[in-house]
């Protein structure tokens, strides 16, 4: 985890097309900031996972964080590109970075959804699949919100 915590993104000098690492095992791409990229997002995480060696299970629950921090940058930050790092650890650990451009909420906070809510879930659903979860300030501004889930998601 000390590890993942030292990680830093930028946003700058990574093309949208995304980048593999396959000998570190980690993919960084970014995409332009709107609804259409939310599912292009869940989509890279769901090929990349697998070809990793991850279980349904962890590629299923990734798939739903990646799905959440993305969003969350999307409505609530005023960013007009958002870069998403995922990482493998082994095949036991696979660790999700989202960083915005700013312009939102200093820092994320997971809230309590009533009953009738339509959202305020997203936070609450990455605590619960994540083994651990945060946010740290971006290196150009904004925030990166991380995610780590292990082959035991779901506990």
């Amino acid at each position: 985890m000390a590890v993942a915590l030292r990680q830093r993104s930028t946003m700058a000098h990574h093309p949208s097309s995304g980048s593999v690492d396959s000998a570190l095992r980690q993919e960084r791409f970014q995409l332009p900031a709107r609804g259409a990229s939310v599912a292009i997002a869940r989509h890279r995480v769901r090929s990349r996972a697998p070809e990793w060696g991850f279980t349904e299970d962890v590629c299923e629950a990734a798939e739903l964080v990646v799905s959440e921090l993305f969003t969350n940058a999307l409505v609530h930050t005023g960013s007009e590109q958002i870069l998403c790092v995922l990482r493998a650890h082994e095949r036991r650990m696979l660790y999700i970075e989202v960083a915005d451009q700013g312009g939102g909420p200093a820092v994320p906070t997971p809230r309590e959804a009533g009953l009738e809510d339509e959202c305020g879930r997203g936070l609450a659903l990455v605590r619960a699949l994540a083994d651990a979860w945060g946010d740290r300030p971006g290196v150009n501004g904004g925030r990166v919100v991380w995610a780590q889930m292990s082959v035991t998601v779901g506990r």
